[in-house]
């Protein structure tokens, strides 16, 4: 009886994740919801869904189109949920006002100080969608230049911000109360964990152009931003995973910039070892979201397809990490059906003591000092265990609990 509730719990959720898809495609084309479709949703669980994707803007509107195209419309609704739904949209609006704003004082600061600064990710993506907070951030992500990497600190200090994290990485991060997140780049990859993209956007401060009236603040081309965006992604999606706002924000993009160069965006992908991936994203994205092919989506969709997009949806992080460890596993073994015990041993030795290059990347980016002093390097790995054991203690143990239960 009890595996009964489970299964048909679990067959709720999935049908909520769905049902989110659905508002998704239906808020970001501006198409009024078919109430007896809504009429017959989970809106607990819709909601749950869309708030676990930084969706609950989207899927609100989308809701309120139905509600304002016939105020005669009575959707059920008896644990209030759509005034909640509601209440989280316009704290995601306020939220992103709120940052743009900081992030106006910010870059009049580094523009007065002679620093060249470029907003990445959802800074510019906010902007390319139908209304404004439609696309929500959760932070303001800069790239900047790293010689000032200290005055950029003292400034937050100064603003009242709490520093998470400072030089340890290639971001520093600062949090202020209620609302304000920074992540404040020096590069846009790091070298240990995303050595050929790291590589390709060595030199990006070559790439920028000057945006217009601004003499320290920068810019993408269209075709670039859209590459990081495809880079970014695809660094989410082959590690912890990501959801349904990726396959959104390629949609978007490529909608709104359809004059982009794609053979340079092809050349260009082949080069960071992508086109795949994004020809296959680009091309799920649009039969997702382009109108014609969401109504009839699922005739349109190949196997592989459906599960990428059930995937997105159910953006769950334990199921995406267990897919990727497992996927890390199997990578150069022989080809069979099981993962045995001993693949599993191998796998995790790797893991604890990396190759030398891999180590001296790491070194480099997290501890200088030992790859200041290279005799010290054969005590590395065992320092990073000790690291990762305090610093990455949760991550550490879900990894553990993956490769144990795959």
């Amino acid at each position: 009886m009890k595996k009964k509730k489970q299964a048909l719990e679990k067959e709720k959720w999935i049908a909520a994740a769905w049902d989110m898809l659905y508002l998704a495609q239906c808020g970001i084309n501006s198409m009024v919801p078919d109430p007896a479709r809504v009429a017959k949703m989970d809106l607990e669980k819709v909601y749950a869904r869309s708030k676990s994707q930084s969706l609950e803007a989207l899927t609100c509107m989308a809701m309120e189109s139905l509600m304002k195209s016939d105020p005669e419309i009575r959707i059920p609704d008896e644990n209030h949920v759509l005034s909640r739904w509601k209440e989280e949209k316009n704290k995601a609006i306020a939220k992103n006002l709120m940052m743009d704003s900081m992030r106006e004082q910010l870059f009049a600061f580094l523009e007065e100080r002679g620093i060249w600064h470029v907003a990445l990710k959802g800074v510019v993506l906010s902007q390319m969608y139908p209304k404004y907070g439609m696309r929500q951030m959760a932070d303001n992500d800069i790239l900047f230049d790293p010689s000032f990497r200290q005055e950029v600190h003292d400034w937050f200090v100064e603003q009242g911000f709490e520093v998470e994290n400072f030089q340890k990485s290639n971001h520093d991060e600062y949090h202020k109360k209620p609302i304000y997140n920074f992540e404040m780049h020096v590069s846009l990859f790091q070298k240990g964990g995303q050595s050929q993209l790291a590589e390709y956007y060595g030199n990006i401060k070559n790439r920028l152009f000057q945006k217009e009236g601004k003499s320290y603040e920068y810019c993408m081309t269209d075709e670039d931003f859209y590459l990081y965006l495809v880079a970014h992604g695809y660094k989410h999606y082959n590690t912890l995973g990501t959801g349904l706002r990726f396959l959104l924000d390629l949609y978007i993009c490529n909608q709104k910039k359809r004059g982009m160069n794609r053979s340079y965006l092809d050349q260009e992908l082949n080069r960071m070892g992508l086109l795949t991936f994004e020809h296959e994203m680009d091309h799920l994205a649009q039969k997702v979201f382009n109108p014609q092919s969401a109504a009839v989506l699922f005739d349109k969709l190949s196997g592989e397809e459906l599960a990428v997009l059930e995937e997105l949806i159910s953006s769950s992080a334990y199921v995406n990490v267990r897919k990727l460890w497992k996927g890390r596993i199997q990578r150069n073994q022989p080809p069979q059906n099981e993962i045995s015990a001993g693949m599993k041993i191998r796998y995790l030795m790797r893991r604890l003591f990396p190759d030398k290059a891999y180590m001296e990347a790491w070194c480099e980016e997290y501890e200088p000092f030992l790859f200041r002093h290279r005799w010290l390097m054969p005590a590395a790995p065992i320092w990073r265990i000790a690291k990762r054991g305090i610093q990455k203690r949760k991550q550490v143990k879900e990894e553990l609990d993956a490769v144990r239960k795959i």
